[in-house]
């Protein structure tokens, strides 16, 4: 949009100061078909997906207001440039706001409020010890998820007091955007110090690169899927297919997994559930793995300075070896470390076989380089 219709806008927007206000950035609609692919490309951005009814992507923008003054809504409006395009089959928007409107660490309780609970907050992440979580477990945290852990925190202390007052948000804005798709258009998303939210299941190839941006998804199912995040947040019910490259995601929290490669490096990662043919190359991050299907075929995992955590593993009908050199290895309350190796040469740490009478269910192959190896 041109710089001239914001004004507009802004001056329309005050004659509504005495209530909550809803200013349009952005609205359009495109008609597609099999072949449309639509590529978005996004700074300091909001944006929910919902599935659309008819043949067309609909883009609606707006900007919440409650109770502003003019200088909030000037701020507001000049940090917004917006604009959408069609051509050749192409489906473009192009977002790049300032940084005024990123939402990323904004709270939902007054900074008094906040202050009072953040030190209870921080002992909390301190003294948290992952334990056994079943796959519903799993998705129900994503569900429940904000996205960042404080907004998380007081999201429950909310629900668990509901009759407190916590304030209101010290934030005086919010963005509205709803993006609708038709289940058959291929998506392109390059994102920075954003929040993408799914709420339908993704069939049609996902292409996404980003910066500090939180992703929440419910399935994502296509083996073309392309995924390359460097910092924020991704959460997802389940995963079928694709590769994922995750390098400084501080929560990677996933229902299940399957046909998947991943790439990953310094992020603490959760899976409820591992499905047939996964695979890991890992570097310096937690992973943390509760569930494995009963016939999950292979699970690889190649790691350096990892710390893998395998839940209810020991008396299950899988067969497992594992391989490492300077590596240690937790298990019935013993800790033991191997490989000591300057060759840095792979040893035989431990492995598993199922009774001769059972066939076994799938094989875990493990390969740790100065790593630590937990079985729970």
């Amino acid at each position: 949009m041109k710089p001239y219709i914001y004004n507009i806008i802004f001056l329309l927007s005050i004659h509504f100061s005495f209530a909550q206000t809803k200013e349009l950035v952005l609205r359009e609609s495109y008609e597609i078909d099999e072949n449309t692919i639509l590529e978005i490309d996004i700074d300091n951005a909001s944006i929910v997906f919902e599935e659309s009814n008819d043949h067309k992507v609909h883009l609606d923008y707006s900007i919440l207001f409650n109770k502003d003054s003019e200088e909030i809504q000037y701020k507001v409006f000049k940090g917004i440039n917006a604009k959408s395009s069609k051509r050749n089959n192409k489906i473009k928007l192009d977002v790049k706001n300032s940084m005024y409107l990123g939402e990323l660490y904004s709270i939902d309780v007054d900074i008094e409020i906040y202050k009072e609970h953040i030190r209870d907050f921080f002992k909390q992440i301190k003294k948290n010890k992952f334990f056994y979580k079943s796959k519903d477990s799993i998705v129900k945290e994503i569900d429940f998820s904000l996205g960042g852990d404080s907004n998380d925190y007081f999201k429950k202390l909310k629900l668990e007091n509901p009759s407190k007052n916590y304030g209101k948000s010290p934030r005086k804005f919010k963005q509205d955007f709803i993006i609708k798709v038709p289940k058959n258009v291929k998506i392109k998303i390059k994102a920075l110090h954003s929040r993408i939210d799914f709420t339908y299941d993704v069939n049609t190839h996902l292409d996404v690169s980003s910066f500090k941006t939180y992703y929440k998804f419910k399935s994502i199912n296509n083996k073309k899927n392309t995924f390359k995040l460097m910092s924020g947040i991704f959460q997802a019910r389940e995963i079928i297919g694709g590769n994922y490259d995750i390098k400084d995601i501080y929560k990677v929290r996933i229902g299940s997994i399957t046909d998947a490669i991943f790439k990953t490096e310094t992020s603490t990662i959760q899976i409820g559930e591992i499905g047939e043919n996964v695979s890991f190359k890992d570097f310096t991050s937690k992973v943390h793995l509760f569930n494995f299907i009963e016939s999950f075929s292979d699970f690889n995992f190649e790691g350096k300075y990892s710390e893998l955590s395998l839940y209810n593993v020991k008396e299950s009908n899988y067969t497992m070896s594992v391989f490492g050199f300077n590596t240690v290895l937790n298990m019935d309350d013993n800790k033991i470390s191997f490989g000591d190796s300057k060759e840095e040469k792979l040893t035989k740490i431990l492995a598993k076989k199922p009774k001769d009478t059972i066939i076994p269910n799938g094989n875990i192959a493990i390969e740790l380089k100065n790593g630590i190896l937990n079985i729970k």
